[in-house]
């Protein structure tokens, strides 16, 4: 009985040791956290956003209720950056906005409630105090921009928008 012992320990020895070394060597951890630019894709497939402030999948046009908010991808697709307020610079403001920095802005939705605002700005330039916007989205709007711009800063609008 000894010896049948010392054998079945060998030989399950062996097959702990095949199984170890034929398991793949790059064979990614369970946990890895997948990256924004692999959630963008994973949005881009399923017809879906990436909210990268929230960090979650959302259905496409999605904007918090007061926020204005844009895509990186046409009809409220791809990307999405949102701010409840004004934002002087999108790169180091109070909410940053990572992916315009490479990727231009394709469309944007103007989910604001308050009746003090008639619109949101938004420019191709650090800074608000400027008249040289690019374009305005009235409250209520949302739209597949005609050009694509990186854009880089945004205000909310009391006078006329359009």
């Amino acid at each position: 009985m000894n010896t049948f012992r010392k054998s079945l320990i060998a030989v399950l020895g062996a097959v702990a040791t095949v199984l170890v070394l034929s398991a793949p060597a790059n064979a990614a951890p369970i946990d890895k956290k997948p990256t924004n630019a692999e959630m963008v894709q994973i949005a881009e497939q399923t017809g879906r956003v990436w909210d990268e402030q929230k960090q979650e999948l959302v259905e496409r046009w999605d904007c918090n209720t007061g926020d204005v908010c844009f895509y990186s991808g046409p009809a409220g697709t791809g990307d999405m950056c949102h701010w409840s307020g004004n934002d002087d610079d999108w790169q180091r403001g109070s909410v940053t906005c990572s992916w315009s920095a490479r990727t231009t802005v394709k469309s944007v939705k103007n989910n604001g409630t308050s009746t003090a605002y008639n619109g949101v700005r938004y420019y191709d330039q650090v800074g608000q105090d400027r008249d040289d916007s690019v374009g305005c989205i009235p409250r209520g709007g949302r739209g597949t921009l005609r050009n694509e711009r990186f854009l880089k800063s945004h205000k909310w609008e009391t006078g006329a928008c359009g």
